[in-house]
């Protein structure tokens, strides 16, 4: 398996894409490449020899933190926790920082959570919802007190003077039962369907990316 990620690395192609062409969850490919990087360095120490000099000279490979790509990702990390971690580019926030006319280095980034448990989610049908606020330099968030078996998609977005502009939604994800199943009552429930952020009227990051080409 170390043997295809390292192959699909070397293509270029980004962590989220490695893990589903592997099969695996995007924690797993990095914990494979790190072990990796380990055992590299394991293996370096190991055979130090009169040219260990010049192998200190070569770059060590390491795992990117940013991949200039836009992108929010939530995971179950138990019946009452969701862990969200973001990318947003900088030219995105800028331009939707610009519509709302606040500085885009200080605008208060807010997580909104909707509970769509058996919703065809509309925008607008959720049982619940949830807005958490998150600091400005964080890339992740632990999302605590949510309910077991239920699902739940997760907004990234600006909240200034009251307004909540989302940029970015995540896949549907499900929290684990914190009971045991029925008899005959299926363990994993159909992944329920979503839709992308409804904007403010008149408003969406690329009708303001296209203007700005002409």
């Amino acid at each position: 398996m170390l043997e295809k990620i390292l192959e699909l690395r070397s293509q270029s192609k980004s962590i989220a894409q490695i893990a589903k062409e592997c099969g695996l969850t995007v924690g797993q490919v990095k914990y494979q490449l790190q072990k990796d990087k380990a055992k590299l360095a394991e293996d370096r120490d190991r055979s130090s020899t009169p040219n260990q000099a010049q192998r200190g000279q070569e770059r060590e490979w390491r795992l990117p933190a940013f991949y200039g790509r836009d992108l929010v990702k939530v995971m179950a990390q138990g019946p009452s926790v969701l862990f969200v971690y973001w990318e947003i580019t900088w030219p995105r926030m800028r331009m939707v920082a610009s519509y709302m006319q606040a500085d885009y280095r200080h605008i208060q980034k807010c997580l909104r959570i909707y509970d769509v448990t058996d919703r065809i989610f509309d925008g607008h049908n959720a049982h619940s919802v949830q807005d958490v606020l998150v600091q400005e330099d964080a890339p992740s968030w632990y999302v605590r007190d949510v309910r077991p078996g239920r699902t739940y998609l997760v907004d990234f977005g600006l909240y200034e003077q009251g307004r909540y502009c989302p940029i970015l939604r995540s896949e549907p994800v499900e929290t684990p039962r914190n009971t045991n199943a029925s008899w005959g009552e299926p363990l994993v429930e159909p992944a329920k369907d979503s839709t992308s952020p409804t904007w403010f009227e008149n408003f969406s990051s690329y009708s303001l990316y296209m203007k700005s080409k002409k």
